[in-house]
């Protein structure tokens, strides 16, 4: 059959999801392990992976140096999801790598082996692809895990990242955040330098255990000091250097600073070349953009956009908004999937939101508006179902004030089909 690579991208999602490596080392085996041909960095944590590694990708481009990414989810494209230097690959491009892996797949199924899910899928394309353009960089985001997840197949990463860690996917990774932290961990290999970010003291008691056990060393970064916050930027001092952020709220002060660990580390202990300054470091946090992370869309009233969909998430975006807009009405516009915490995420959000605009997310696992809308209303706030992103959007803005402020949340799932033309 002759499929487009959309279309083919449609079939292996139902495959769903399946943690552990069998699948993704039959596909690389096939495809000549392409990932052993790069200089790879390794993220893994719960929030914060996609904001360290765009800090991180910005940096190392400052320096001169050529950077590829996969990022899983994106929200302006399919596409998005591969990167060279910023810029994403084209569909001609796609069509060509996912040509290639498909061949694999089909070559690894005939031998009577399980086939690979998408993202499996994914993950190998993006090691082809980086591995055929000899990026300097290749900077892998793990999906929900470590440990069993498909990106864990790298055997020697030049460095392993650990951003913030918290309770997600229970299901998968465990009931506690210790198990989870434990899950995470997995990524460590044995001899290779951990950045530790900002974590609570049992989840970084667990990756110090794990990374004893592996003989790894913890790097964790230090706290900076916040100088100046408004709703749009921070400025911050780490290590005596001034520093200045566009991606708003503290939480991103704490994911810069991962990052910049991260290339002070490259830049003093693994790199000959020196290209790592101060300066690169310092150019490389103020032009880092990141979709989708409490972006600002559109100004009175106050539009912003993001990913926040597990109870930690929904945490730091309300202490954003209750610092930063402490006298105005708080409207958020949201969609959840049902296998996420979204009554934890409610209790957090409900008690300073003065309504709500709920929708089921265009999601196999999408929880529908009228249950949403009923845990809502059980913590004393009104809501209004709406059919999709769009509809809830164009009426929160329709009946909001000037001094308001929306909050679009819940999931980056449905973020790609939101229309700029809805609040432009």
């Amino acid at each position: 059959m002759n499929l487009r690579y959309y279309e083919y991208v449609e079939l292996l999602k139902k495959r769903g999801s399946a943690p552990g490596l069998e699948q993704i080392r039959a596909l690389l085996d096939e495809l000549g392990h392409p990932e052993r041909k790069l200089n790879i960095l390794h993220i893994a944590g719960t929030n914060g992976k996609g904001s360290v590694f765009a800090y991180l990708a910005s940096i190392l481009r400052e320096a001169g140096y050529r950077v590829g990414r996969y990022v899983s989810p994106t929200i302006r494209s399919y596409e998005e999801r591969f990167q060279i230097d910023g810029r994403e690959i084209s569909a001609a491009r796609l069509e060509q790598y996912f040509g290639t892996v498909r061949r694999a797949m089909e070559a690894v199924e005939r031998r009577g082996e399980k086939g690979a899910t998408l993202f499996e899928a994914e993950t190998a394309l993006s090691f082809l692809w980086f591995a055929e353009e000899e990026v300097d960089f290749a900077l892998i985001e793990t999906g929900m895990g470590g440990e069993l997840d498909a990106t864990n197949v790298i055997e020697k990463p030049m460095l392993t990242v650990l951003s913030s860690i918290s309770e997600d996917h229970k299901e998968y990774l465990g009931d506690t955040v210790e198990e989870i932290a434990r899950q995470k961990a997995g990524i460590l290999k044995r001899g290779v330098p951990v950045i530790v970010g900002e974590n609570a003291p049992e989840v970084k008691a667990v990756i110090k255990e794990v990374a004893a056990e592996r003989k790894v060393p913890v790097i964790e970064a230090e706290t900076a000091e916040v100088m100046r916050e408004t709703g749009e930027e921070t400025t911050f001092i780490w290590k005596k250097q001034k520093f200045q952020t566009f991606l708003p709220g503290r939480h991103q002060v704490s994911n810069a600073v991962t990052a910049l660990t991260a290339a002070w580390v490259l830049g003093e202990r693994i790199l000959p070349e020196g290209k790592i300054t101060g300066e690169s470091m310092e150019k490389g946090v103020k032009n880092t953009r990141w979709p989708g992370r409490l972006e600002l869309l559109r100004r009175f009233p106050h539009l912003y956009r993001d990913g926040a969909h597990n109870p930690d998430g929904a945490l730091k975006l309300s202490q954003f908004l209750e610092k930063h807009f402490t006298n105005n009405r708080i409207l958020y516009i949201m969609g959840v999937l049902k296998d996420k915490e979204y009554e934890k995420m409610l209790d957090i959000l409900a008690p300073g939101a003065s309504g709500f605009y709920v929708f089921r997310p265009d999601n196999d696992r999408g929880l529908s508006g009228e249950v949403l809308s009923r845990e809502i209303r059980k913590r004393g706030r009104e809501s209004k179902v709406c059919k999709d992103v769009n509809e809830a959007l164009r009426l929160a803005l329709e009946e909001a004030g000037p001094e308001d402020v929306l909050a679009v949340c819940g999931s980056l799932s449905f973020m790609e089909a939101m229309e700029d033309t809805t609040w432009k």
